[in-house]
């Protein structure tokens, strides 16, 4: 039957086709698998429900299962196959669709990756190493492909697969929007590889990278080509190699990638053409390390294709439960990115149209309309920040000559805008054609990433909607796409293990449908290969070249493994340690011995490492050394904490921070009057008229600051008098920093306590550890708080609800000393408000 007559008879009822047409139908469900289309499988579902539910279909087992899969692959309902549910066919075939003989999974267990596996020798490239390693292929021009091997730690694992996932949509974003290219990336689990192979000779547009700050490392020019965006890519693999020691990152040269794969190719042709051999590739030289990459399972029999694949039906990615794991993933990446890019482009456009009006109407007016319609200054009030490309309102306005406003700063704020406008508008640009294009790029990599997790059964590690998404679809489609492969692998000789190991992803091909072409979907299995570690046969007997290497045979450690105990080795290192210049054989011998025993290796040098407790005595001496400590700093560190709390318009925070000051009196003074100071500002009178009212004790003053003057001038008449003198001239700034002028910093101010036997150097170091040890908490706190952020842009308000917390107890929280300028920063960054300048003193 032509195509066309089973297209009229699908378009019928099922009740109404002859024999001789359900016959034709269940002919091309056969011919079409595993391919088979959704109209096709529904229609022959509804057939055998409706006319035979009582006697198999197809008469066939396997066809049988097939149907039931499909079906249950493509959101139709069927039995749950649970015991009990019946003996009819239908229900039968139900219950061997849950066998694990034929639809069970087809890769062998997952490892347990433990410290032992991570610093084997034997393996330098697994999918769920806790170690990322990172092979970055470059020519002359810099980074083509780079593949990264290794599930990673889970703060490593979200930053590298986030940045993978946004360099792979800049570059297919940059392609040319009409072209309907398959994208050769993969982002899976255990597994990245992106390339920039794809995009062409584009020119250079501009963009710098919004998603990582620190992996910005080239030049803005070079940031938008695909081998810019790469660049940022790999940047990033870098400084985490740097920063964390567990991500490892090495270069070889493309032409080598090339030129072994290649090699591959030609050994399988060679195998296939002479069928009475077997070809062995042996690993190199231990010395030599090689190079990792990423090669298809060739096959070594001539007239089946280069290569194994399989072609399903594109409708997979058409079902209710495979719609809702695509959106989840989307919604959290490309949908957040764009719409903040496109928020950020609108208000940096209407500021450009805005400032040239405004420029351009004073650049036409006469010079008298200027004086009759301009003032004579200018007062600023906001600021634009290059670096994030966000306008911050500043606490104290500048004041500037109006002509020199529009020469000046008009122009210059115009130029920054545009600059930033231009970045925005093409980053939409290449975030929304990735995403929106005919042929889908960012669907293309979802459905890569899930259909290989589902195959692999693997769970991606992406939000809470995301897995819970994925866990529906895959135990829906999971069976057919297991089954299928065993039969396709059966049909062609090839041992379902040599194929499905440790080492082995699904790259698949997917293009979406368009207006004027069928969607289509292949699946080839891949599998890394590491030429100094894995070895590679290729014999026509098994029809595929097979690749080993350690992660085959990794077996669990056992617990009474033999050799040395781990407390044997640690006494062979202890005696090794005393000995003069074995710093290298200790080295080489240690590493063995973290590898021969890591767990307990490692706890004995964590123990090693961490002093014992302190007794009861001791602890009741450090405690009174850090309540000495507390009373001695307690001048210099409340005076900081109160002045931060101020700036930040904390000022019941402030108020606690000076009242809780127990010092002599001579500083007594200063703490009244940086109070009289706090309440002028939670009176919400200007920083400007502070100096003057204070200064002449005129009207308009809170009772409250004018009792804290009488209270300074009580403390110390003389100081009193002369501040208040010089401050009308010197401003606020200088005021608060000349309070803080001649105080005893921390050294000088612990002292020790004889009664309780406290030296003034223990008290110091008591109080030195004290502040360490809470701004290290501090830091940990507000780490905890950004892991609740979105993976890449969140809206203001929701960033600073999460942040919030942590940010008030860094800046003015009881430990508030230290390093704030990054809290600060970011603080000023989120709210648009630029704390008071006023007042900033070097710590103590």
């Amino acid at each position: 039957m032509r195509g066309d007559a089973v297209d009229e008879v699908l378009s019928r009822l099922p009740h109404t086709w002859t024999a001789d047409e359900a016959e034709r139908i269940v002919q091309r469900f056969r011919d079409s698998r595993p391919a088979v289309p959704k109209r096709l499988v529904s229609r022959l579902w509804q057939y055998w429900l409706q006319q035979c539910p009582d006697q198999p279909l197809f008469g066939d087992t396997e066809d049988d299962l097939a149907l039931v899969l499909h079906a249950r692959a493509l959101g139709l309902r069927v039995p749950a196959g649970d015991p009990g549910t019946g003996d009819g066919p239908v229900a039968r075939w139900a219950r061997r669709a849950r066998e694990a003989a034929e639809c069970g999974p087809l890769f062998p267990a997952p490892l347990a990756w433990g410290p032992k596996a991570a610093l084997a020798p034997q393996v330098r490239a697994a999918l769920p190493s806790s170690l990322v390693r990172a092979w970055v292929a470059g020519d002359e021009q810099g980074p083509v492909e780079v593949l990264v091997a290794g599930a990673g730690l889970p703060e490593i694992r979200q930053q590298v697969v986030q940045s993978a996932l946004t360099t792979c949509l800049r570059v297919n974003g940059l392609g040319d929007p009409e072209s309907g290219d398959f994208v050769g990336d993969h982002i899976g689990v255990g597994l990245i590889r992106v390339t920039a192979g794809l995009s062409g000779a584009q020119a250079s547009l501009d963009i710098p990278s919004v998603f990582h700050a620190r992996s910005v490392t080239v030049a803005d020019a070079v940031s938008s080509t695909a081998r810019g965006a790469l660049r940022d890519f790999v940047s990033l693999l870098r400084s985490l190699a740097h920063e964390t020691g567990l991500v490892e990152v090495a270069d070889i040269a493309y032409a080598d990638l090339v030129t072994y794969t290649q090699g591959m190719r030609a050994l399988a042709d060679r195998a296939a053409g002479e069928r009475e051999r077997a070809f062995l590739r042996a690993p190199r030289a231990a010395e030599d390390d090689g190079l990792v990459s990423l090669q298809p399972y060739l096959r070594t029999v001539r007239g089946q294709g280069a290569s194994v694949g399989l072609e399903f039906s594109p409708d997979l990615f058409t079902t209710d439960a495979y719609m809702s794991v695509e959106q989840a993933h989307q919604r959290v990446l490309s949908q957040r990115l764009t719409m903040d890019a496109r928020l950020r482009l609108d208000q940096l456009e209407t500021e450009i149209e805005q400032l040239t009006a405004d420029k351009r109407a004073y650049e036409q007016a006469s010079e008298e309309e200027r004086r009759t319609l301009w003032p004579a200054t200018v007062l600023l009030v906001v600021r634009f920040d290059e670096a994030t490309g966000r306008t911050i309102r500043l606490t104290e306005p500048e004041e500037v000559p109006t002509e020199k406003y529009y020469e000046v700063n008009v122009p210059h704020l115009i130029k920054i805008r545009k600059a930033w406008a231009r970045r925005m508008r093409e980053l939409v640009e290449q975030l929304e054609t990735a995403v929106h294009r005919p042929h889908a790029p960012a669907r293309q990599v979802a459905a890569g990433r899930f259909l290989d997790a589902a195959l692999r059964g693997v769970v991606p590690d992406e939000s809470p909607a995301t897995e819970r998404a994925f866990r529906a679809w895959c135990t829906e489609a999971a069976p057919m796409l297991w089954f299928e492969w065993r039969c396709a692998l059966r049909r062609d000789g090839i041992a379902p293990e040599d194929v499905f190991t440790p080492h082995t992803v699904l790259i698949s091909r997917y293009l979406p449908p368009t207006a004027e072409d069928a969607a289509v979907l292949f699946s080839h299995p891949y599998t890394l290969v590491d030429t100094a570690r894995s070895a590679v046969l290729a014999d026509a007997g098994r029809a595929v070249l097979v690749v080993r290497d350690a992660t085959d045979h990794a077996e669990p450690a056992p617990a009474d493994a033999n050799g040395p105990s781990a407390q044997e080795l640690w006494d062979e290192l202890a005696a090794l340690a005393e000995q003069p210049q074995v710093e290298e054989e200790f080295s080489r011998r240690f590493l063995e011995a973290l590898r021969a025993r890591p767990d307990g290796i490692a706890r004995r040098m964590i123990e090693a490492l961490q002093p014992s407790g302190p007794s009861a005595a001791e602890e009741d001496r450090i405690e009174a050394a850090l309540r000495t400590a507390e009373r001695h700093t307690s001048l210099g560190e409340g005076l900081d904490r109160a002045l931060m709390a101020m700036r930040n318009e904390a000022f019941l925070t402030a108020r606690e921070c000076l009242d809780d000051i127990r010092t002599e009196t001579q500083w007594q003074a200063r703490v009244w009057l940086l109070r009289a100071i706090v309440e002028c500002r939670a009176a919400r009178l200007e920083s400007r008229e502070i100096p003057g009212l204070l200064g002449h004790q005129m009207p308009g003053l809170p009772d409250v600051a004018l009792r804290a003057l009488d209270e300074a001038g009580s403390a110390d008449e003389e100081f009193t008098r002369d501040w208040l003198e010089s401050l009308p001239e010197a401003g606020l700034d200088k005021g608060i920093r000349r309070l803080f002028q001649g105080l005893p910093r921390a050294r000088a101010s612990c002292k020790g306590d004889a009664l309780n036997k406290v030296s003034p150097e223990r008290e110091y170091a008591v109080w030195l550890f004290r502040n360490a040890v809470e701004y290290a908490r501090l830091a940990r706190q507000l780490d905890e708080a950004g892991e609740e952020l979105a993976e890449h842009q969140e809206a203001v308000d929701a960033a600073l609800a999460k942040l919030g917390r942590a940010l008030e107890e860094i800046l003015v929280g009881p430990y508030a000393g230290g390093s704030r300028g990054a809290a600060e920063e970011l603080f000023e960054v989120l709210t648009g408000q630029e704390p008071p300048r006023y007042g900033r003193v070097a710590g103590r």
